[in-house]
């Protein structure tokens, strides 16, 4: 096959790749904030720029996910405990690489949106629409999530065959996975200062894509995306 051939599929395949990549978006959610989202309760007045509230090239505080936002103080935070927990977390704060911490820079209703660490590609210091700088409603989490769904613990072998309802832990997959006969798909686990298999708000949550809201990694029809972990 002549090399001109073989580039044009080449680039044909990618061509595919990035239109099946791009059907879902994080565009015109309300994780866009910025000038031109058309999704968004709370957004910029003076950048067009999306990816730059959370995301920086260059001189990223940290290097995964090439973070832009200065984080809230990590052990100002009250997890959900319980001593029925066979995989049991840590009641009082995040670890600092904890990615639900990088969550909670916004919906901690306290860190401002607009508040990144570096500007955008033109130089301009962020300013939000009516000053609303900070998230309010039924976003805003606060610190205290004792009443939510534990994260930032780490999954073990011995604590899933202790509890006897929940899916199998699967780190031959990049990244880890917790994973049902429900499901297709496993629900992944991260990396943190606790260990390489840390349930966190990505878990369940898929930042860039609000196919299924609020920001789901798949339906709650039938309570899918519970059966992902939970055996019922």
């Amino acid at each position: 096959m002549r090399s001109e051939a073989k580039i044009g599929l080449a680039l044909t395949a990618l061509l595919v790749a990035v239109t099946a990549a791009g059907a879902a978006s994080i565009k015109n959610t309300k994780h866009d904030l910025s000038s031109g989202s058309t999704g968004a309760t709370f957004k910029a007045t003076n950048t067009d720029q999306i990816c730059v509230f959370c995301h920086t090239p260059h001189n990223s505080v940290q290097d995964i996910p090439l973070w832009n936002r200065g984080n809230p103080t990590a052990t100002t935070f009250t997890l959900y405990s319980s001593s029925g927990m066979n995989n049991a977390p840590v009641k009082q704060g995040f670890t600092a690489d904890s990615i639900s911490l990088f969550c909670m820079s916004c919906h901690d209703g306290a860190t401002g949106l607009g508040g990144a660490v570096h500007n955008d590609p033109n130089g301009v210091a962020i300013t939000m629409v009516g000053g609303n700088d900070v998230i309010t409603g039924d976003a805003n989490l606060g610190t205290d999530l004792s009443n939510d769904h534990p994260v930032n613990f780490l999954v073990t072998a011995s604590g899933i065959a202790a509890d006897g309802n929940l899916g199998a832990l699967d780190t031959g997959t990049n990244p880890p996975t917790m994973k049902t006969a429900d499901v297709t798909n496993g629900l992944p686990l991260f990396r943190s200062a606790r260990g390489a298999t840390t349930l966190e708000c990505g878990s369940c949550h898929k930042v860039h894509d609000n196919t299924d809201a609020p920001f789901l990694r798949t339906t709650m029809a039938g309570s899918k995306l519970c059966l992902g972990c939970h055996k019922k």
